[in-house]
């Protein structure tokens, strides 16, 4: 997709995006064919509005999921019974206008134009009303129709996926939402015993700590090179050159197997007449014969491990646990070589994506120790600290996903290490390639907050062209927008794509050409920042120019050099003592 606007019409705003705050992305675009990706910039000081244009754009999809997913638990909705939930015609922010180009989806769409001419969507929102999606040149693929559900979402993006450096409780605070939704969507399959893709019907993709494993192992393992013969791009290059991280030596998975719940009803159904069944049955189907060859997802595991045990309690310490516990798990462990990934590779169609959406699904049960009282409150809550208030998360013994034991080998190190023992930088690194990695081929809108803050500043000067290199082999669909401080993202960014943010102002294109320019004059321009020093070292400076009369100037540019690293700054006044300049 390709955004062109997004316009804040509401009274009270969003955060600090005051009403009438208008951000144009493109004010021409007619180059359906290119090929080339570059991320927008949000750059500006603190406090701007950078994260914020993020946030609005993740409740406004969130809102708009909510519509049109297929999917919703019979408390979601708005009634007399539940008057806090899902009203279609209020949102957050209740008036707006988003305006973007994307490709149609030709499961919904068969237009012969399809692949040559990009779809032109506007959505506007009345306060009180429910969001109205235009297909602006809609004439320009097929006769002028009502969309249907299914269109309409079709039209949306396919995913909106999301990140953030530090801890963004109104950056995932729709994302969080849109998990249960996930979850509520498997519980809907349960009573059915049939077999279930774990492909969610929900949009919105948040990464946290819980996931950074999932997305090191679904690429390490699928998109690896195990035939000689097949040429391929390396997109695992940037993490290994950077990150070191060669590959994966072993790994273990840990899988709840006994955990009942009682599926959701519809009203014609008595609760008591439901019977509760095993919360991973549909991803574990036993009869394969009699579910249209379906292949159970834990079979594909097991298939693909080194070796498997059932109803094993081998990591944990037997004394601390009650005297009548029973539980049942699935133990596989792996040591990967080539023929693990050949296997993985061959029950997952070397599809990193995959492989992530069966870790992201078995990560989402979880969520079974949500009461349904507690789920209602969650989907009609607007307290943005969200994700701290309902401790969702259970026991260790009694999660569903366990991912224990990742041994990684690591450039210039003999032995192998566990990927706990990586800095900060590293994890931040693998983590937000490793999704552009993921999602390279979706039409997918990805929402970067701050992806660079534990960066070195050598990555962060590399770290636009190593995005770039994650889509520069196809024609992408993708659009991202990433916040940043830093003057080197900025410098290897079109100054089209670079968008100043100043408080209470409309952002706008900056008025100098920013691809290649010094971080100094960005630091300048972007960040009011004339200074190349530090304030300490700076003031230290300043007080030479009291001494520019009077005192031997030979001595004091002496004790400046020995004092003072070399800097702008230090220059001048040198130049001064010495006559050069006034």
């Amino acid at each position: 997709m390709k955004l062109i606007k997004l316009k804040i019409n509401d009274e009270k705003g969003f955060r600090s995006l005051g009403k009438d705050f208008e951000i144009n992305f493109q004010s021409d675009f007619d180059d359906y064919d290119s090929n080339e990706f570059y991320p927008y910039i949000l750059a500006g000081q603190n406090g701007s509005g950078k994260s914020n244009v993020l946030e609005a754009l993740a409740e406004i999809f969130y809102h708009l999921e909510c519509i049109y997913t297929s999917y919703k638990p019979d408390y979601f909705n708005q009634s007399y019974d539940n008057p806090k939930g899902f009203n279609s015609a209020i949102s957050r922010i209740d008036e707006y206008e988003l305006e973007y180009y994307t490709i149609l989806d030709a499961d919904h769409f068969s237009v012969d134009k399809a692949k040559l001419k990009k779809a032109h969507i506007n959505i506007t929102k009345i306060k009180g009303e429910r969001p109205i999606i235009k297909w602006l040149n809609e004439i320009d693929f097929r006769e002028i129709t009502e969309l249907s559900q299914q269109e309409s979402k079709s039209l949306l993006p396919k995913y909106v996926v999301g990140y953030a450096s530090g801890n963004n409780e109104t950056l995932s605070f729709p994302f969080i939402k849109s998990r249960f939704l996930q979850f509520d969507e498997y519980l809907s399959t349960l009573a059915s015993k049939e077999f279930v893709s774990p492909k969610p019907d929900a949009s919105l993709i948040y990464l946290d700590e819980a996931y950074s494993q999932a997305i090191l192992l679904s690429n390490f393992l699928m998109l690896d090179n195990v035939d000689d013969d097949e040429e391929k791009i390396d997109l695992l290059s940037p993490l290994k050159k950077y990150v070191g991280v060669e590959d994966i030596e072993s790994f273990r998975l840990i899988i709840r197997s006994d955990i009942e719940i009682t599926p959701p009803t519809n009203s014609n159904v008595k609760k008591e007449d439901v019977k509760k069944m095993r919360l991973i049955q549909n991803l574990d189907l036993k009869n394969l014969k009699e579910r249209h060859n379906a292949t159970s997802y834990i079979e594909k595991l097991k298939s693909c491990a080194t070796t498997w045990y059932d109803n094993y309690l081998m990591d944990l310490d037997d004394t601390t646990l009650p005297e009548d516990y029973n539980k049942s798990y699935f133990y596989l462990d792996f040591k990967v070589d080539k023929e693990t990934k050949k296997a993985f590779q061959f029950h997952f169609d070397k599809d990193p994506l995959k492989l992530f959406e069966l870790f992201q699904i078995l990560l989402l049960q979880d969520l079974y120790i949500v009461p349904e009282y507690s789920k209602k409150n969650i989907y009609s809550t607007q307290n943005v600290f969200l994700n701290q208030d309902m401790g969702y998360v259970p026991d260790e013994i009694n999660r569903i996903l366990r991912f224990k034991f990742l041994k990684i080998k690591k450039t210039n190190l003999d032995k192998t290490i566990f990927t706990k023992e990586l800095s900060d930088g590293e994890h931040q690194l693998l983590h937000t390639l490793g999704l552009c990695i993921l999602y390279r081929k979706e039409r997918c809108l990805f929402l970067f907050d701050e992806p660079e803050t534990h960066f070195n500043p050598d990555w962060k000067a590399r770290y636009i062209t190593s995005v770039r290199n994650c889509f520069n082999d196809i024609n992408p669909e993708a659009e991202m927008l990433i916040t940043t401080h830093s003057p080197f993202i900025v410098s290897d960014s079109l100054p089209e794509n670079v968008l100043m943010f100043e408080k209470y102002e409309n952002p706008i294109n900056p008025n100098f050409n920013t691809f290649g320019a010094s971080v100094n004059q960005i630091t300048m321009e972007l960040f009011n920042r004339i200074d190349t020093i530090g304030d300490y070292s700076n003031n230290e400076i300043e007080k030479y120019y009291e001494k520019l009369k009077g005192d031997n100037a030979d001595v004091l540019i002496k004790e400046i050099n020995s004092k003072f690293g070399d800097s702008v700054e230090k220059t001048i006044i040198i130049n001064k003592l010495k006559g050069f300049i006034k």
